[in-house]
């Protein structure tokens, strides 16, 4: 068993408390164990429902001490619970070719990323590959700026060496997928997320899982559940289903193909009454199964059905999709391999629930055949087939050619590799027939991959075909293992055909250079850089980014950042038949910590970002700071002071909502070594939230919520009056200033008016079965000006989990909250509450 407290802090009985991170207690069995503090919720083994949500609050695990005979737990099971005080949000970054990435969110939590790259089929978007990136191996994060730079630059797709490619450079998307926490511009969330996961395998043969979550945030409220199952003979042959739904709008995504210059937001398509179900089953065979003397390889299908309106972390269906297909890779002999494949998807036709447009209709059909042959040592040639077909209603509307109609295609590829450093090759391809308006996809080129020296690597290819060059190139320079060097080119005429891309091609497209450069000066200082030139056309971009980072020694951290874009615009908006404005963009942030896990601990952080274009429509500026001061004056006491400050008036497209928020408190927290039976705080805090036209309280998440200028103080204390009863008392005070939204425009305010209210509340915890408490709070929120005088009552049941946390339900038959900050009154209803003990 092993317990773990991060630091001394008071009590959180006392609500006041500084709760995230600052207590953390982990009880171990084995590989099982159960813990309060801060938390990776990672939900695998589920295609569907996958997650990784970093939380802070009850989270347990439990794996059985007994194994399967593939090494597996016959039993695991993953539970967690948390009143959330970050954010989840998912971007999605198509390669650029380069090392660094902008995510759609600042001032995102330290170590609640996952960073993956995952390789999607062009058909079906299916997800073929997935790998995990480490921090500090595979990338660093500066979590301020919301900026992520890779070990190694990520490209937009992986090659091929299919004898038949689509388009000129073939191969599958590749794509960076960033899931993360973020603070809020600042407040507290009001909700709560609880979920898990189970599985089991019976007698090594079948696994059968269950999962769910439910998140409760206010508009983001959602529930998903589902079960999987998998009967296995062996590694390779195994048939598997799944079954999810999900209900609730939940959070959307955000897409780039830029490397995060610019972002689009991918809607949620989940809605709050509206329940979805998307189900899947795959099969596959390894022929060595049947006969180990006989013909090698492996045969499988799969079948897909996802409805309008299923929404998770990781999937957003907007009309009901059929994906269904089948595969073989089976080697004749030593010497020569089939490969067969055949995948169908299928959109139904809808109309969006957000604007009413049409949407969906199409259909993506492929069929392959390729046979290689390895010649000798050096030597392989690969003959092959493809048929293609594709519908795109949208596209037609649109007036896009190229995505209705069928095209069969033949090819051939010859490869040399003298030598494991090197490898050259050619390859021709033309298409034999074609209907509608698809395109020919007649195609030649050459390319190598050349590694110069150890530390000297060479990629190229050039091809020519019916969309015109086609070209790759790259060198990169790892002088250590901490130092990178690298300059990439890519041009690919398929992309100005893109559906998925925001804006059209106009003009000639000059292709991607990225020149990058990360090194390690010294144990102190490291420093990266990197120039993305993107020459779509005219719609031209130019990106540099700049950092460094300090850590004098292990008390003090230094880290600063600066961004430079432009992007040059000259498409044409068709809502208004004028070009789209050219905009500038810069960014600069400092951050600076300090800690001594003996006494003191403080950080200070701030950002400035502006954003400057030609008809002032893209125009932004946010200013940024947040502080935090933790003092031990003695054994007994502790001082707390934090500033927390978001000063912008840019527009709804930005990371950080319109309006100001100002936010200073100080406080003192005493809670005696000697005899911790008395536990009491008091606190001072300035608050300052104005949020603007169109936006929402940064207090209340309310998107009509007022604005108020106030001043709040607070005492709290708590006594230990039984082992069985403890007693407690608090009260507030706000004065100040607040005005309101008008009914008849929420988009303007009321003139300022006085505003005090005073609260007070008394409440016991009685312990009065074994492992089991009850709370019990009487309340009263008097309001001088609006001359009222609420009354309220709480009741809760909890359980203790361990000897340092506890879980309970209650009922609030108030309107109002424990929280002066809080004006919109409307805190009546059920909850669910999570406390640690120290």
């Amino acid at each position: 068993m092993t317990i773990i407290p991060s630091m001394a802090t008071i009590s959180t009985a006392i609500d006041d408390a500084p709760t995230d991170g600052k207590f953390y207690v982990r009880l171990e069995r084995g590989d099982s164990h159960v813990m309060w503090g801060r938390y990776k919720a990672s939900i695998t083994g589920t295609e569907f429902m996958r997650s990784d949500r970093a939380l802070y609050g009850a989270s347990g695990i439990y794996k059985s001490e007994k194994t399967t005979s593939f090494g597996e737990r016959q039993t695991e099971t993953t539970l967690y619970a948390a009143q959330p005080d970050t954010l989840p949000q998912r971007d999605e970054f198509l390669g650029t070719g380069g090392s660094a990435y902008f995510m759609k969110r600042q001032d995102i939590s330290i170590g609640s990323e996952t960073i993956a790259v995952e390789v999607r089929d062009q058909i079906t978007g299916q997800v073929l590959e997935r790998q995990t990136l480490r921090y500090g191996e595979d990338y660093s994060f500066d979590y301020l700026q919301g900026m992520l730079i890779l070990k190694r630059p990520l490209s937009s797709s992986t090659g091929t060496d299919a004898p038949v490619r689509d388009g000129a450079l073939g191969g599958n998307r590749v794509y960076l997928i960033a899931q993360y926490e973020f603070t809020p511009v600042a407040g507290t969330l009001d909700g709560y997320v609880y979920g898990g996961r189970a599985q089991h395998w019976f007698a090594d043969k079948v696994r059968v899982g269950v999962t769910g979550m439910d998140e409760n945030t206010g508009l983001a409220n959602q529930q998903a559940y589902g079960a999987d199952i998998q009967l296995r003979h062996s590694e390779k042959t195994f048939i598997e289903a799944e079954i999810a739904r999900s209900k609730g709008p939940g959070f959307g995504t955000s897409r780039s193909t830029d490397g995060g210059l610019t972002l689009s937001d991918v809607a949620t398509t989940g809605t709050r009454n509206r329940v979805a179900t998307s189900w899947r089953t795959r099969a596959q065979l390894d022929l060595e199964d049947i006969s180990k003397s006989g013909v090698k390889g492996t045969l499988g299908g799969y079948y897909e059905e996802k409805q309008a309106g299923f929404s998770t972390l990781s999937e957003q269906i907007s009309v009901d999709e059929r994906i269904w297909g089948a595969f073989a890779d089976i080697d004749l002999n030593k010497a020569i391999g089939l490969e067969l494949n055949y995948d169908d998807y299928q959109e139904g036709r809808g109309e969006s629930v957000f604007d009413g447009r049409d949407i969906g209709g199409g259909s993506k059909r492929k069929g392959a055949s390729a046979i290689s042959w390895q010649i000798d040592e050096y030597w392989k040639a690969s003959f092959g087939l493809t048929y293609t077909e594709l519908q795109s209603p949208i596209a037609r509307a649109s007036g896009k050619s190229g995505y209705n109609g069928s095209r069969l295609d033949s090819g051939a590829r010859l490869e040399y590799a003298p030598d494991g450093d090197h490898s050259y090759y050619v390859f021709g391809q033309g298409t034999l027939s074609r209907s509608g308006d698809i395109k020919d996809n007649n195609r030649a080129g050459a390319g190598t991959e050349y590694q110069l020296t150890e530390k000297i690597s060479l990629d190229g290819e050039i091809s020519y075909g019916n969309q015109g060059v086609g070209a790759l190139a790259a060198i990169n320079y790892e002088p250590t293992a901490k130092d990178s060097y690298y300059v990439g080119y890519r041009l690919d005429p398929d992309r100005a055909f893109d559906l998925d891309r925001s804006y059209d091609l106009s003009g000639t497209d000059g292709g991607t250079i990225v020149i990058g450069a990360k090194r390690k000066i010294d144990d102190e200082i490291s420093a990266y850089a990197e120039h993305n030139y993107d020459l779509f056309g005219t719609r031209n971009s130019l990106t540099k980014t700049y950092g460094v980072v300090y850590t004098p020694d292990s008390s003090w951290t230094v880290d600063g950042g600066f961004e430079a874009g432009t992007i040059e615009d000259d498409t044409i908006d068709p809502d208004d038949g004028f070009e789209r404005s050219d905009f500038d963009r810069k960014a600069v942030s400092l951050a600076i910590g300090y800690k001594d896990e003996e006494r003191i601990s403080a950080r200070i952080r701030g950002e400035a970002r502006y954003e400057d274009s030609d008809d002032d429509s893209r125009d932004a500026n946010t200013y940024l700071i947040a502080t935090g001061f933790s003092w031990k004056t003695s054994e007994d006491w502790r001082l707390l002071a934090n500033v927390d400050a978001v000063l912008s008036d840019q527009d709804s497209e930005a990371s950080f909502r319109d309006g100001d928020y100002i936010e200073m408190s100080v406080g003192y927290a005493y809670r005696p070594v000697e005899n911790d039976r008395l536990n009491a705080l008091v606190k001072y805090a300035w608050l300052r939230d104005t949020p603007g036209e169109n936006q929402v309280s940064a207090i209340s998440g309310d998107e009509f919520g007022p604005a108020q200028r106030s001043h709040i103080i607070s005492a709290d204390v708590n006594y230990d009056v039984f082992p069985w009863l403890v007693l407690g008392a608090k009260y507030g005070m706000r004065f100040g200033e607040v005005r309101q939204r008008q009914g008849d425009d929420p988009n303007t305010f009321s003139a300022w008016e006085s505003s005090s209210a005073h609260l007070g509340i008394i409440r016991a915890d009685v312990s009065f079965i074994k492992s089991w408490d009850a709370l019990i709070e009487g309340r009263v929120l008097a309001m001088p000006q609006a001359d009222t005088t609420d009354y309220g009552a709480l009741v809760a049941l909890y359980r203790h989990v361990g000897d340092n946390f506890k879980v309970g339900v209650g009922y609030n038959f108030g309107c109002f909250s424990d929280d002066l900050r809080d004006l919109t009154l409307n805190d009546e209803g059920v909850f669910l509450n999570v406390i640690g003990k120290f």
